[in-house]
């Protein structure tokens, strides 16, 4: 190889090389000893994919430094392995069994039930969802009081959480609001030793049923005497209401006022009937008296009849000179009462007083119809102003005898619920210790660690490799970079140039 003019000539090519190219090599040469001491290698072509043999190969030439690394992080295992403390796990099944005669709550997601109606279960404290109970079993106060009971001194909350665990046994089918449970929970608890674990899931389980009856019959507690106070406040208002309907129905007899309204009326009706037969009568005698008036004037109140001079009349008149003529009228006049005129009058009389009487009569009626109203119209206004009261407290009574009827129903069921409430978790058989660690072997630890310590150096041997890309020329692949003792032969050469 010659160089002139700033460029080089690569012998028996015929192609001119850059000086950078030339660099390039030279770096080769110093970060590859093989091609500088002349070590033959297989004449490659230069490839950019990495294919499964070149994996390989990899791998193969890089066996034994991989497999120290492995022996080294198992060195480095071995101790923590041999003195780390054994753990050992202990388990208690729990299930939510409500009583026979409760209501069948939905206690998992995506399942509903029927409410029996007029029955004590509907007071009764429904069953929780199966995500709400895990929730409390890994509460604060069930951890704590775990804690207390046992003791487990310098242990926090938070740490023994780490070593409890709640399953949930999900089933295969999939509802439309989220996966579906069955009604069973599973504590697993995990210790130094067997017999703390199986203390632990124990006393964790009865701690756990505890908090959830307590926390059931504090609801039904408040349950019932909200109902008591509801029953108590119902029934004083109806023996409220009931007291003042009798009190209201002392005082005011409405059926002997409706009856009085009613005599009053009738009367006033007779009386109306007689006013009228007295107002035609008296019209009838006012017209009579006029008639018997007109009847009357056309009547003299006497006859006057004459009578003819006696004999001796004519005699003396005679013997006085017979200068006085003597005729009938100078003869004596006799005076009757008029027999007509009597009874005109007399009838005139009697027309009169009945007249006078009717008029009495007449006013007496209008008198004794005025009060009649009066007393009607009194009657009337206090029959229908107690009457109103009356059907106000009737109504209130009957409306607080329904409420009352309620009430007492709910709250009786709500006795009833209390005193039949029993538990929802039931515990299927004690903690049982167990006999080996749950923990991992020694050895299980150490060749756990030899794999991951191999996994960790090729890592870091790959990615060494694939760093030192930046020291290869233009061209050259991820191959070449893997494998630099194969490829070391061509790289001599100068990748060719893409021309423009």
């Amino acid at each position: 190889m010659r160089q002139a003019g700033g460029l080089r000539i690569a012998a028996g090519s015929g192609k001119l090389a850059a000086p950078n190219e030339s660099r390039a090599k030279c770096a080769m040469a110093v970060r590859f000893p093989l091609l500088k001491q002349g070590v033959e290698t297989l004449p490659l072509p230069m490839d950019d994919s990495l294919s499964l043999p070149v994996a390989l190969m990899w791998i193969r030439l890089n066996a034994v430094r991989i497999f120290l690394g492995g022996v080294v992080f198992a060195l480095l295992a071995a101790p923590i392995a041999f003195f780390m403390p054994k753990s050992y796990r202990s388990e208690v099944t729990l299930f939510v069994s409500p009583p026979v005669f409760k209501d069948d709550s939905p206690v998992t997601s995506g399942r509903t039930s029927t409410v029996k109606q007029d029955s004590i279960a509907e007071l009764m404290p429904p069953a929780l969802p199966m995500e709400a109970y895990k929730v409390v079993a890994l509460s604060a106060p069930v951890l704590k009081e775990v804690i207390v009971r046992i003791p487990l001194h310098n242990t926090r909350i938070q740490s023994l959480r780490n070593l409890l665990q709640v399953e949930l046994i999900r089933l295969d089918t999939r509802g439309t609001q989220g996966p579906t449970y069955t009604q069973t929970l599973v504590f697993r608890t995990s210790a130094a030793s067997a017999d703390l674990a199986a203390k632990i899931a124990e006393t964790w389980s009865e701690v756990f049923k505890e908090q959830v009856d307590s926390v059931a019959t504090e609801r039904m507690r408040r349950t019932s005497s909200l109902l008591e106070a509801l029953h108590n406040a119902t029934r004083a208002a109806l023996e409220q209401a009931n007291s003042a309907l009798a009190d209201h129905q002392k005082a005011w007899n409405l059926e002997l006022i409706k009856a009085q309204l009613d005599a009053r009326q009738k009367q006033m009706t007779e009386f109306e009937a007689l006013l009228k037969q007295t107002e035609v009568d008296l019209a009838w005698g006012e017209r009579k008296q006029e008639a018997l008036r007109a009847e009357r004037a056309k009547e003299s109140p006497k006859d006057v009849y004459f009578r003819a001079p006696s004999d001796d009349a004519y005699w003396i008149a005679g013997a006085q000179g017979g200068a006085v003529k003597m005729t009938p009228d100078k003869g004596l006049r006799t005076e009757e009462a008029n027999k007509t005129y009597l009874a005109i009058r007399t009838e005139e009389v009697r027309v009169n007083q009945e007249t006078e009487g009717l008029k009495a009569t007449k006013d007496m009626l209008l008198l004794k119809l005025d009060d009649l109203r009066k007393e009607i119209d009194a009657l009337t206004v206090t029959l229908a102003e107690k009457t109103l009261e009356r059907d106000k407290f009737i109504l209130e009574s009957d409306s607080l005898k329904t409420s009352y009827a309620l009430v007492r129903t709910e709250y009786e069921k709500s006795r009833m619920a209390e005193q039949a409430q029993a538990s929802d978790i039931v515990i299927a058989g004690k903690a049982i210790a167990p006999y080996a660690p749950s923990s991992a072997s020694p050895a299980k630890i150490i060749l756990l660690a030899g794999l991951i310590g191999m996994c960790a150096t090729g890592g870091f041997l790959l990615l060494k490799a694939v760093s030192e890309m930046a020291l290869l020329p233009e061209g050259v692949g991820l191959a070449a970079a893997l494998l630099p003792h194969v490829y070391g032969a061509d790289r001599d050469k100068a990748p060719p140039r893409r021309e423009e």
